[in-house]
């Protein structure tokens, strides 16, 4: 009798949080997609415990402070399950689940956003459930630490032009511009291809329609962000310029950039200027690829112009792309 009455219990909660979740997700689709709501597939907590073997840690693949990614199945089918923390303080500040369920389902038809199958609303914070695309997170690849082989140049390039694609695509495919605003190596996953899908659209935010930039908290990685969004709160498009900037930093020389990036921007401008300070920047490991310095200098200057002090001085991100695109294709190298 009290194992039942324990059950109708569970499942008048579980009620309860999806008439909640629910009504706040139709409000975010709404709103985001100019008064109609796309429809989108819903899971039950139940289909989820089973589908990872009850939250069982040796499933999870990426924990990230705030949320733990967790392989799982579902009928057979490989997928990955999204689960916030109860504790995750930026909750309190910024509509995450629903931001990152609105506006990852709504770019799940680009290539290198990885695809939102559907979500489960019976959860404390809604539950997300994405295709598996692999296990290859872009920070893991390119520190190459846990034996993992360290990316190529050429790879890294085709790396970075896909991300620069759908970040130009985020910015310009809706009706009011949207900004990443948390651009890191460690919410990318890699397929078995290299090929990279962006994740966790949490932070994203929306410039209201006729406004050239909106106002916010400043929420996510400040030590990753430009300096106009982590003295005031300031968001436009340039702001994902940035930090697409400080992951070409990543990419080109296989370190982390520090908080502050004076030393780096120094050695990159040095670099800039000297043929043989250039190899101070340049990862180790790709040295020996035959690499043009040509190549390796309009790269360079690619990514000064990205994380320019002044925020009107920076590329748009669909100049990035298509600045990438040249470098890549002016000096073919095989991946």
């Amino acid at each position: 009798m009290f194992a039942c009455l324990k059950v109708k219990r569970q499942e008048g909660k579980n009620q309860t949080l999806f008439t909640k979740n629910g009504g706040v997700l139709l409000e975010e689709l709404v709103a985001f997609s100019n008064g109609r709501s796309n429809p989108i597939r819903h899971f039950s907590a139940k289909e989820l415990l089973r589908a990872t073997n009850y939250y069982d840690t040796h499933q999870i693949l990426v924990e990230d402070g705030g949320y733990e990614l967790y392989k799982g199945s579902l009928k057979d089918r490989p997928v990955i399950v999204k689960k916030y923390d109860k504790d995750n303080s930026l909750l309190k500040f910024a509509a995450m689940p629903y931001n990152d369920i609105v506006i990852g389902s709504q770019m799940s038809v680009h290539m290198n956003v990885l695809k939102v199958l559907g979500c489960c609303l019976e959860t404390e914070n809604p539950t997300i459930v994405y295709e598996f695309a692999g296990t290859k997170r872009l920070s893991t690849c390119i520190s190459a630490t846990n034996n993992v082989e360290p990316l190529t140049w050429k790879c890294r390039l085709k790396i970075a032009i896909d991300l620069a694609n759908a970040i130009a695509y985020l910015h310009t495919a809706f009706s009011r511009p949207v900004i990443r605003r948390d651009i890191k190596s460690s919410n990318i996953i890699l397929d078995q291809n290299n090929v990279p899908k962006m994740t966790d659209f949490g932070l994203s935010i929306s410039i209201p329609e006729g406004q050239t930039h909106v106002m916010d908290a400043v929420l996510g990685r400040t030590g990753y962000s430009a300096p106009e969004y982590c003295a005031r709160g300031y968001l436009t498009e340039k702001v994902d310029v940035y930090q697409l900037g400080m992951l070409l930093f990543e990419l080109l020389s296989g370190q982390t950039p520090s908080f502050y990036l004076f030393t780096e921007r120094n050695i990159l401008d040095s670099a800039n200027h000297s043929v043989e300070k250039l190899s101070n920047v340049v990862d180790p490991r790709i040295k020996n690829e035959g690499i043009e310095t040509e190549q390796l200098l309009d790269f360079v200057t690619l990514l000064l112009g990205c994380i320019s002090d002044d925020g009107e001085e920076r590329p748009t991100m669909i100049e990035v792309a298509k600045e990438l695109r040249r470098i890549d294709q002016s000096f073919p190298l095989p991946c």
